[in-house]
């Protein structure tokens, strides 16, 4: 599994633009069977610097499931939806491992 987590602020002014975005996204994400696997908002921050108040962690099948969303004419077409109603985002691709397999992983293709 490939999980993309994603952190970032909202633009003040710009709520509805983002509420825009998720609802057109939403189809967008199904049709490459990719999940919300969790999306909430910062309520503490333990140990670090992060300042984000948001947090989406979005599952896919595989990198190419990843890559096939990516670069969907659909996604594409509102990705400034995104980018106009955010600040501060960090966008990180992980793979899963397990913890026995978690230093022997080599890079993504």
């Amino acid at each position: 599994m490939i999980i993309v987590l994603n952190l970032f602020d909202l633009v003040v002014g710009q709520e509805t633009v983002y509420a825009d975005y998720l609802d057109r996204v939403q189809p967008v994400l199904a049709r490459h069977r990719a999940k919300v696997l969790f999306y909430g908002k910062a309520r503490a921050i333990f140990k670090g610097s992060a300042s984000q108040d948001y947090c989406g962690i979005i599952g896919y099948a595989d990198m190419a499931s990843l890559r096939a969303f990516s670069h969907d004419p659909e996604f594409v077409a509102i990705q400034d939806l995104r980018d106009a109603s955010t600040t501060n985002y960090v966008l990180s691709v992980y793979e899963e491992t397990g913890t026995d397999g978690a230093l022997s992983i080599g890079p993504l293709d």
